[in-house]
């Protein structure tokens, strides 16, 4: 077990207004469950002040979301990842790009991954997941 002063949390969520706004209580519920923990926010340069100014992060990190053809984004992206040695990451984002993510982040020291990806640690795949309204 982790001591939890030396988790590494990265928190994904890259999407919409709309979308940011309501990952706001399972982005507070994070930081609640990890009190001691560093949590990394990755987003979009649209939601960096909002998301530097809410309190729930340590750093917040802008994706430069690399092109498909873009081997050497790909590569840094993997290396920004891995340098950073996550124990665990929340995947609010949930889609093609996280999965990717994913597989950049697999090997020997992966860490824990909570979302919807196949081979997630944590793997939220119930077809109600996203069944209905976003607040049913």
């Amino acid at each position: 077990m982790i001591n939890p002063a030396q988790e590494k949390i990265l928190v994904i969520k890259l999407g919409a207004l709309g979308d940011f706004i309501q990952a706001l209580g399972p982005m507070a519920a994070i930081r609640k469950h990890h009190p001691q923990a560093d949590i990394t926010l990755m987003t979009t340069t649209p939601y960096r002040d909002f998301a530097e100014g809410c309190g729930y992060f340590n750093r917040v990190w802008i994706d430069g979301r690399p092109g498909k053809l873009n081997i050497t984004g790909w590569m840094n992206l993997r290396k920004q990842l891995a340098g950073e040695k996550f124990t665990r990451v929340y995947d609010l984002q949930n889609n093609d790009r996280t999965a990717m993510y994913f597989k950049l982040l697999s090997g020997p020291q992966k860490p824990e991954w909570v979302g919807a990806v196949k081979g997630a640690s944590h793997c939220n795949d119930s077809p109600q997941r996203t069944a209905g309204h976003a607040f049913d």
